[in-house]
């Protein structure tokens, strides 16, 4: 179940160039303010601009062709939504999308324009997609509780430990847990004695709910201003890798990302989107202590444009 280092080569190799090599930059203001380097690995570059392409064109090339033309089908959010309906349009095969009728509308039209059926939901979102499944016949690719989606996550992971083997510790957004599941388990089996940390908004925490209760678990009705970090449910895969591979979960409230989303769009001038900032304001806030050289994996860049104006003045 768990995700070896051959697992995450070979996923790597599968992807090629369908996604990006994404960079490791130092974040000066960053480090002056926090007293230590700082550098930030932009998946926000990502074609869809989040990390979420790796691991859905991982899981959609290991698939059979017959699974892949019955067609596609994803619930989410936004970020796995858009990416489903990427990798679709890519390798020619429909996509249905099944999203919170509270979703970003910017969120949903972005699949929509990629050729995705769309599917507002009011409730019950996990549900609502397991039976279009049954009745259509279609290949649920989950957002996180599967293999394939964990080991293309994991190139993250290798290219970190590639580009900067020094680091003391790699900070992750966690939702449902695919991202920190496959970074980790790159990153531990690299460099073992780095630190790898993950983080969730208060409202949004079934990842430490599970792990206090020793099982993955179901979190009625998460809400954050930090959208893409919303999941309901974690899975079994991921609770493995999580318990596995990664020191600590921590929580931290939607005050704290928004401060620390403002400070990244202000000092960095990285237009991330509010869960890609979950990272920074566990160290500026305290919920992580900060230690010698880090790592933020900066997620995301699918912010409302309005709410990035409002953080540049």
């Amino acid at each position: 179940m768990l995700t070896s280092l051959a697992d995450a080569r070979t996923a790597a190799a599968r992807i090629g160039d369908q996604v990006v090599r994404t960079q490791l930059v130092a974040a000066p203001a960053l480090s002056d303010r926090l007293g230590t380097r700082v550098w930030l690995k932009r998946e926000l570059d990502q074609p869809t601009g989040s990390f979420k392409v790796r691991g859905v064109f991982n899981a959609a090339l290991a698939m059979s062709e017959e699974d892949r033309q019955r067609g596609l089908l994803a619930f989410s959010a936004g970020n796995h939504a858009a990416a489903v309906a990427h990798v679709g349009a890519i390798l020619g095969v429909p996509v249905t999308v099944c999203m919170p009728a509270t979703a970003v509308p910017r969120k949903i039209e972005a699949t929509r324009a990629l050729g995705a059926e769309v599917i507002l939901v009011e409730s019950d979102l996990v549900g609502t997609a397991e039976r279009l499944r049954a009745e259509r016949g279609l290949t649920l690719l989950h957002p996180f509780d599967d293999a394939n989606v964990v080991a293309g996550h994991a190139g993250v992971g290798l290219e970190i430990a590639a580009d900067r083997p020094e680091v003391g510790l790699v900070v992750v957004p966690v939702g449902g847990g695919g991202l920190i599941s496959g970074v980790s388990a790159a990153v531990k089996q690299l460099l073992p004695s780095v630190r790898v940390v993950g983080v969730e908004p208060d409202g949004a925490d079934v990842v430490s709910r599970s792990l206090a209760a020793g099982s993955p678990q179901v979190q009625a009705g998460p809400s954050s201003i930090a959208d893409g970090l919303t999941a309901p449910i974690t899975g079994d895969i991921p609770f493995a890798h999580i318990k596995s591979f990664v020191d600590t979960v921590v929580r931290v409230p939607d005050e704290a990302i928004l401060a620390a989303l403002g400070v990244l769009v202000r000092d960095e001038g990285v237009a991330a989107e509010p869960a890609a900032a979950a990272g920074l304001a566990a160290l500026l806030s305290g919920a992580l202590p900060v230690e010698d050289d880090i790592v933020l994996v900066i997620s995301g860049g699918n912010v409302a444009p309005e709410l990035l104006e409002r953080l540049r003045l």
